[in-house]
């Protein structure tokens, strides 16, 4: 089967975006505390294959108070059918502030920055704003939820719809550091995308994330995640993926 490499491109893009935006749906690192993280993605589809890896970085400014830069990175993509390579380049950047009320509850917005190399971005600046909260059910097992809404902005002549979306975590942590986990994201658009200012199709529109996988605290400082990610589109855009990250807490 043939694919067209840019729109699959965008759509791994727009909907990873979705997927991934926040950095995670728990507590934020103490006061004047970090942690900066190296990961790396292959996805695929039929034919179609990407890779792609980034740089993030979060700091708790003030108690309560976290900053973060993420999706700093580079995106290759490459169709092995027709042998061709290209759509590679500099990946859109991140910018969140996540503020915790207390330590289970949590309020952050993401902004989405079209910075990348023209192959490669979304050409949609949004804002991704919601809020997440931690069920400690025991010690060690507990669930991550979040409830968010994206506002894109126009671009193109395209304004794409109100998105929203609802995600879930569920983990357990043994002690001897390894951590188990899976989750789900539903996203759909909640209005229509307008074209020059007329509206067209989008309402109703979803995509489906689901993903498992396991992480390693090798030491107080430094965990290793690898995890599996599966996405449904919109239009019946499919494709899966995997995921390695290192975390350094500082």
């Amino acid at each position: 089967m043939n694919f067209n490499v840019k729109k699959i491109a965008s759509v791994i893009a727009l909907a990873t975006a979705s997927s991934f935006a926040a950095w995670d749906y728990y507590n934020i690192p103490e006061e004047h505390h970090g942690e900066a993280r190296v990961r790396a993605h292959y996805w695929y589809n039929g034919d179609f294959h990407s890779t792609d890896f980034d740089v993030d970085a979060r700091f708790t400014v003030v108690k309560g108070l976290e900053l973060s830069l993420q999706n700093l990175g580079y995106q290759f993509f490459a169709n092995d059918q027709d042998k061709a390579k290209g759509n590679s380049g500099l990946k859109d950047i991140t910018v969140g502030l996540k503020y915790a009320f207390d330590p289970n509850f949590y309020a952050f917005i993401d902004a989405n920055i079209p910075t990348g190399a023209d192959e490669v971005t979304s050409d949609e600046f949004s804002l991704k704003t919601g809020v997440q909260w931690h069920l400690p059910i025991t010690e060690q097992f507990g669930i991550g939820n979040e409830f968010a809404l994206t506002i894109p902005f126009k671009h193109d002549n395209i304004t794409r719809g109100l998105v929203a979306d609802y995600g879930f975590e569920f983990y357990y942590a043994f002690k001897s550091g390894f951590t188990p986990f899976t989750g789900w994201v539903y996203s759909s658009q909640l209005t229509d995308t307008k074209v020059k200012g007329e509206k067209a199709s989008g309402t109703g529109s979803s995509n489906v994330s689901f993903w498992a996988g396991s992480s390693y605290a090798v030491n107080p400082h430094v965990t290793l995640t690898l995890f599996t990610d599966i996405e449904y589109a919109a239009h019946g855009a499919y494709y899966s993926g995997y995921i390695f990250q290192a975390t350094f807490a500082f």
